[in-house]
């Protein structure tokens, strides 16, 4: 069994650095990898949806966002080890949060644009069934 050899950022020697473990490749890669695979499988079935187009555009770049942040969160996960390259960690980080936050983003839109889309269903429902004029209060 080989040592595994730590080459420390000068900026870090001398300070207590803690135990730092990373996830093996064999573990991330697979899981990055199902993943990835079952993200476009979702990306293509939007497309043979009965979803409505602007949900569908909506949820299909959510979906390209969170395929970008596997890249990076494997990488941060497995390959850039913090004691070494503090900036290439920092990196890695930051591009899964800032993808994954696009991605939390889009999902409050989508949430929006389908409770409008439900509400303006349920006025309809309303109308129909009770009577009366398109745009009037009803029961409220």
């Amino acid at each position: 069994m080989s040592a595994v050899v730590l080459e420390v950022d000068p900026a870090l020697v001398g300070r207590d650095l803690g135990v730092w473990h990373m996830v093996p490749w064999w573990v991330t890669m697979p899981v990055a990898i199902a993943v990835g695979v079952a993200l476009v499988w979702y990306f293509i079935r939007l497309g043979a949806s009965d979803v409505p187009r602007g949900r569908r555009w909506l949820r299909r770049i959510s979906v390209v966002f969170a395929v970008a942040a596997l890249v990076p969160l494997v990488r941060g996960l497995t390959f850039v080890h913090p004691h070494e390259d503090r900036v290439g960690f920092a990196v890695a980080w930051s591009m899964v949060l800032l993808t994954l936050v696009v991605c939390l983003i889009l999902a409050l839109v989508d949430v929006i644009v389908t409770m409008r889309g439900g509400v303006r269903e349920y006025r309809e429902l309303r109308r129909e069934t009770l009577g009366g004029r398109r745009g009037e209060r009803g029961d409220g």
